[in-house]
């Protein structure tokens, strides 16, 4: 029962407000389509909406989890070449141990991993009952406070005026518990990741120029040419209130010579993830394939940015 209760409430922040799960019976994690109507959680999920989804990226995933010391030691090589402090990648590596010690080691893949599909498969009830039962009430930590974390600093924002925070509950959860972040910095996280009121359309372009009017007006820009935010808009319409855009998910992406490497949480109670792509195009179809999966094409496509513009290769998958 109490892990019955506990992902029902980490499922409203998903679509709603936070990066969480969804699995098709084989274990492929992707976006949950939970919705909350007044008391009520309806949740959407089945594998055919994942089994699309997967079908559109047309690409070989190669990951890891960061369990093994070769992995850690590029990723580590890699935040600091782009100029993020040992302090922050040592912090980093602490909460990659706190999620890694809880589920097992035996649980994640033990090296980088190539794989011939776009995502990985695992036994996603065993990481969240493993999770559940070791994290001491601790929600966890997802893809904005783990993208906020290393990118935080090479982040400026000028007008700190938040939009509507309202399901972020989780992320406040999780930061308030651990003190992850303070003052000023909270205060950029709120500007950040508060959703957008938009118009009521699916044109991709529009909405674009909307986020980027936002952001402008709360004055959000990016300061390093070697690590960015990536982050995917996705659209929250309820049918009652205001036609909003909010990160769903995001990740960081930093330069390894001539390889990217791709840095995520999936969600609250599911592993760390860092991928490797020869392109920015993968980067894209990646993500794409993940999230793009609204079959009936009730709301507008995800939009993803590159810190604060679309990504150059943004491209909706056929």
């Amino acid at each position: 029962m109490k892990k019955q209760l506990l992902v029902t409430a980490i499922g409203l922040a998903i679509v709603l407000g936070a990066c969480s799960n969804k699995a098709d019976n084989a274990g492929t994690v992707g976006e949950s389509t939970t919705v909350a109507t007044d008391n009520t959680t309806v949740d959407n999920t089945d594998a055919t909406e994942t089994s699309i989804a997967l079908s559109k990226a047309k690409i070989h995933l190669k990951y890891s989890n960061l369990a093994d010391n070769e992995t850690r030691d590029r990723v580590k090589k890699a935040l600091a070449n782009a100029g993020l402090s040992e302090d922050k990648i040592d912090k980093f590596f602490e909460a990659v141990d706190e999620y890694n010690n809880a589920v097992g080691s035996k649980n994640l893949v033990q090296e980088m991993t190539s794989i011939e599909a776009a995502f990985p498969t695992f036994d996603q009830d065993k990481l969240i009952d493993a999770w559940l039962n070791n994290n001491q009430g601790f929600v966890g930590r997802n893809c904005r406070i783990t993208s906020y974390s290393l990118m935080g600093d090479f982040i400026k924002v000028g007008n700190k005026t938040p939009g509507d925070t309202t399901m972020l509950f989780n992320d406040f959860a999780a930061i308030d518990a651990k003190k992850i972040f303070e003052g000023e910095g909270k205060e950029k996280f709120d500007t950040i990741f508060s959703y957008i009121d938009v118009n009521n359309t699916h044109d991709t372009n529009e909405l674009a120029d909307e986020i980027v009017k936002s952001w402008n007006d709360k004055q959000i820009s990016f300061d390093n040419d070697k690590m960015h935010m990536i982050s995917v808009f996705m659209t929250m319409d309820d049918g009652k209130n205001a036609v909003q855009e909010f990160i769903g998910h995001t990740g960081v992406l930093v330069n390894d010579g001539d390889k990217y490497l791709f840095i995520e949480k999936l969600a609250f109670e599911l592993p760390y993830q860092v991928e490797e792509f020869d392109n920015l195009q993968d980067v894209n179809d990646y993500l794409m394939g993940y999230y793009d999966n609204d079959a009936e094409g009730l709301t507008a496509k995800p939009i993803i940015f590159e810190d604060n513009h679309v990504m150059k290769e943004y491209r909706v998958l056929k």
